[in-house]
């Protein structure tokens, strides 16, 4: 297809359609402002902005209400009319007029077991029908041309993921009902998962659960275990990283069923094997990060278990020098992530946040989905006032961490979490503020009952069992509350380099304040992660008391 010289390729080139035409309604005001308004939000010129749909799908989804001062529904009309307006000038092309369902569509859609997987598959049931598709001609075929369509069109919504779910919701009634259509395929996606140890010769799974349970001191006399028993994490993390190796072996062709014994599986050659398979699985240009942690584990099965030989051991260790990366500071995901606090609104917005929640659900019933506002409200109060690890956050208990003191009328709050509980064995004891007590202390005695109806003593409990969530679980929706409140993305380890961040703003240079904060063990630590910080107020202040001064200046 020659290129289309007249067909607009930038907001700019839409911007300029609109102004020819004569028209001056309301709605032509509308698509004129909704350009001229995300070209605003995306920081760019409308000339420097493309026009076709997945370009500004890409850009549109970063986008959030509170960042740039709306509520949801204002950015939504303002991307509804930004299509409206790249319809009208030919950037986008136009929906298929409506069409009439076809009896077989209609009884394909009532053979659905719910009103919503109906609705779910209207749009496709449109596009069909306009173009004379029924259910039996429906295959891999019609889905990826569908998919196609939608990828021209759509601004808000991702067409892979909208279509996987059309494929899955198809294949369910397709499968609940026995009717004679096609299967449709879609990618699965997810995370990789490595083999079980359980497919491998028993002799070999034995010597890794003996080699296991030496790191963990099951028997204390053991002379050839480590000084002091890892503790579970790290024990889980070895047992993981053994088997991520064997699962590397299988993927460079070998037969689960040769790996009989730990010496026969960690050679040079085979680590070499091992890595380079887990690297081509994952497409990584670069190391793959976690790969250093696998052979870090395999270095040391190979020279305190299996005890090699200096030369074989030199080979291994030269091998883990290769695929280690030694990078000083923070990685380059938490230093994009903290750049967003270099706009205070959004300090302001996160430090706010858990008494606008709590705010929220103050007053309200008591029901479970108020009680889970309360619990990120406080979970985040805390996060603020102790930047704790994600799994301390989450293993909290009422009766062993929670200290409970009055001042007056006011109930303040105490951390104090012993150092065996902690990652570097550094105990925590801090105290909240008034502000964030009061928040934690009406979670606790008005909402977290009605989180888990289990009696226990976890502070953050599953609702299952009381039990207390995982690190995972609570980091994930912490997360997820924010990134939906105030459109930060914040995860619960970046609060600890944002206390950093911020006390290093106010104190440039007093890293032993920050090291006791955090309680890193070495200055060494703190100051390699957060070194750079002061090097831009560095820079920042030449710019204050030097530059400056010459701004106003006259010639």
């Amino acid at each position: 297809m020659p290129f289309d010289q007249n067909k607009p390729t930038t907001l700019a080139d839409a911007l300029a359609r609109l102004a020819k035409s004569k028209t001056t309604d309301t709605r032509q005001r509308d698509r004129l402002s909704a350009i001229n308004r995300v070209a605003t939000m995306l920081g760019r010129n409308p000339a420097d902005v493309p026009c076709d749909a997945p370009s500004l799908r890409h850009r549109l989804v970063g986008l959030h209400p509170v960042q740039h001062g709306l509520n949801a529904k204002s950015l939504a009309n303002i991307k509804s009319a930004l299509a409206d307006a790249l319809r009208a000038t030919g950037c986008l092309p136009e929906d298929d007029p409506g069409t009439d369902r076809t009896t077989a569509w209609e009884a394909f859609l009532a053979s659905a077991s719910a009103p919503h997987q109906a609705w779910s598959l209207s749009r496709f049931t449109s596009y069909c029908c306009h173009r004379g598709i029924e259910p039996e001609a429906v295959d891999d075929g019609v889905m990826s041309a569908f998919q196609a369509y939608l990828d021209a069109r759509l601004l808000t919504n991702d067409p892979s993921k909208l279509c996987k779910e059309m494929c899955q919701t198809w294949n369910g009634i397709v499968s609940r009902n026995g009717l004679p259509l096609a299967s449709l395929t879609y990618e699965k996606g997810g995370q990789y998962r490595c083999r079980p140890l359980a497919i491998y010769p028993a002799p070999l799974r034995q010597e890794i659960a003996t080699y296991i349970g030496r790191l963990s001191h099951v028997d204390i006399f053991d002379e050839e275990g480590p000084d002091k028993p890892l503790r579970p994490t790290s024990l889980r993390n070895t047992e993981a990283h053994v088997r991520q190796y064997l699962d590397g072996l299988v993927c460079a062709g070998a037969d689960p069923q040769d790996l009989t014994t730990l010496a026969a599986v960690i050679t040079p050659e085979k680590m070499k094997d091992a890595f380079r398979a887990i690297m081509t699985r994952r497409g990584a240009n670069s190391k793959p990060v976690g790969l250093q942690n696998i052979a870090a584990t395999m270095t040391a099965i190979a020279r305190h278990h299996l005890k090699l030989d200096d030369k074989d051991l030199a080979s291994i260790v030269n091998i883990k020098k290769r695929v280690t990366e030694d990078p000083k500071g923070m990685s380059q995901k938490n230093r994009e992530r903290l750049g967003q606090f270099k706009d205070w609104e959004n300090v302001v917005n996160l430090i706010n946040l858990p008494a606008v929640l709590m705010e929220k659900v103050k007053g309200a019933e008591s029901s479970r989905g108020n009680a889970l506002v309360a619990m990120h409200a406080a979970a985040i109060a805390i996060l603020l006032s102790c930047p704790v690890r994600a799994k301390n956050l989450a293993s909290l208990d009422l009766d062993r961490h929670i200290i409970l003191r009055r001042n007056g009328t006011h109930s303040l709050y105490t951390l104090r979490i012993e150092g065996a509980e902690v990652k570097n064995g550094e105990p925590i004891e801090a105290q909240l503020n008034s502000s964030n007590s009061r928040i934690l202390h009406h979670y606790i005695t008005v909402f977290r009952p009605h989180v888990s109806k289990a009696r226990g003593s976890a502070l953050f409990p599953k609702e299952s069992d009381g039990k207390p969530r995982s690190a995972g679980n609570l980091g994930q929706t912490v997360m997820a509350v924010i990134q939906r409140e105030t459109g930060l993305t914040v995860n619960a380890h970046l609060f600890r380099h944002i206390a950093a961040y911020l006390y290093l703003k106010e104190r440039p240079g007093q890293f032993e304040a920050v090291r006791r904060m955090l309680k890193h063990r070495k200055l060494q630590t703190t100051m390699d992660f957060y070194a750079e910080l002061s090097n831009q107020w560095a820079h920042d202040h030449y710019d204050e008391v030097v530059l400056s001064k010459f701004g106003g200046r006259r010639d």
